[in-house]
């Protein structure tokens, strides 16, 4: 783990601060630059992929400018590529942030990175497999009666996205609090006392970061963000024993 955070890094001045980074920076854009490269040649197949969840629902999607297909394979590469990348950008974060982290809580790094890239594709998984689907089911039957379904692709295509990026984000809400409780920045104590705080935030931020602006899909994060506030509060009871003992 030493070289995670190097000696001289703990320092670097201001200046030197910002020039790494925007070194940082630069390693990670790199790696996405490079993946998207990797996976441009495959787009169609990852097209069809994203596709699938909307099969059934609509004849098929359509386009209705010329550009909308290429910026939407784009799109696409471009979220795949982001998952893959995601490992670096986690490294490079942590590189970072390491040298003002304690060394107690560095040797629990590579454990909190871990499930921090565990969660977001749990996050992304139930998103594809369970909340998407349900989201498109209930709104097509919804509107099937009122008018013809005719779904542009770059429509579906920013609705996926917006889905898969919100999945992985919600699942992060137990990894997240245990690791501010690990730092010292939290309490079992305060969350429980502050829990109907938290599920009034959760609701607000379900109802800003939901595609759609029915209630239906805002309880579909709604509630997993809930339950995993409250796996986060007995997660951060656990690390205090851990800790105290």
């Amino acid at each position: 783990m030493n070289d995670l955070y190097p000696p001289e890094s703990q320092h670097l001045d201001i200046i030197g601060h910002l020039e790494e980074l925007r070194r940082r920076i630069l390693v990670c854009l790199a790696c996405l630059v490079l993946i998207s490269a990797a996976l441009f040649a495959r787009g169609r197949a990852l097209i069809q992929w994203v596709k699938q969840p909307v099969e059934g629902l609509v004849e098929d999607l359509i386009f209705i400018t010329p550009t909308e297909v290429f910026v939407s394979y784009l799109k696409v590469v471009l979220l795949f590529a982001f998952v893959l990348s995601f490992p670096v950008i986690l490294y490079e974060t942590w590189a970072f942030l390491a040298p003002a982290a304690s060394k107690g809580f560095r040797k629990r790094a590579v454990l909190w990175l871990t499930l921090v890239m565990a969660f977001f594709l749990l996050g992304i998984w139930f998103a594809y497999t369970m909340a998407l689907p349900a989201a498109l089911r209930f709104l097509f039957a919804f509107g099937r009666d009122i008018a013809t379904p005719q779904i542009t692709l770059a429509r579906y295509i920013s609705f996926f996205v917006a889905f898969m990026m919100i999945g992985g984000v919600v699942f992060e809400t137990p990894v997240l609090i245990g690791l501010f409780t690990d730092m010292g920045f939290l309490n079992a104590r305060m969350l429980a006392r502050k829990r109907k705080y938290a599920f009034l935030f959760i609701l607000v931020f379900s109802a800003v970061i939901t595609p759609t602006q029915d209630i239906f899909n805002m309880l579909v994060f709604a509630v997993p963000m809930a339950l995993f506030f409250e796996v986060g509060i007995v997660l951060s009871r656990l690390i205090e024993k851990v800790k105290q003992a």
